[in-house]
């Protein structure tokens, strides 16, 4: 029968080599990965380039279109313009002498007959 004492202190002793394999390890930089920043660096500032420029557009576009005077063009001045016209297929409605609204009738208080 194998001695669990033996076991116990060659697995302390496999993960104190770990440790300190790992230890050394630690003061070491990882490789620069110059080639990854730059394509990072380049795609960020491309992707701020195209939303600036479409953000000067579009303000281009709304500058020029608050420069513009929207004026409805001239009448032709040879041009009779009558000053009322009515239609002859319709036939308005009677005007009311009294634009005041009706006063609220009150409702009806008869009792109603069953049926």
């Amino acid at each position: 029968m194998p001695d669990v004492n033996d076991d116990r202190a060659a697995v302390e002793r496999a993960l104190m080599d770990r440790f300190l394999a790992r230890a050394t390890r630690e003061h070491e930089k990882p490789p620069c990965r110059l080639v990854q920043h730059a394509v990072s660096l380049a795609l960020a500032l491309g992707i701020v380039f195209v939303v600036l420029l479409g953000f000067d557009r579009f303000l281009t576009s709304v500058q020029k279109f608050m420069e513009i005077d929207i004026r409805e063009p001239a009448p032709d001045p040879t041009e009779a313009m009558p000053a009322y016209v009515v239609p002859s297929a319709v036939n308005p409605p009677p005007a009311d002498p009294d634009p005041r609204p009706s006063p609220p009738q009150a409702p009806d208080t008869a009792p109603a007959t069953p049926r």
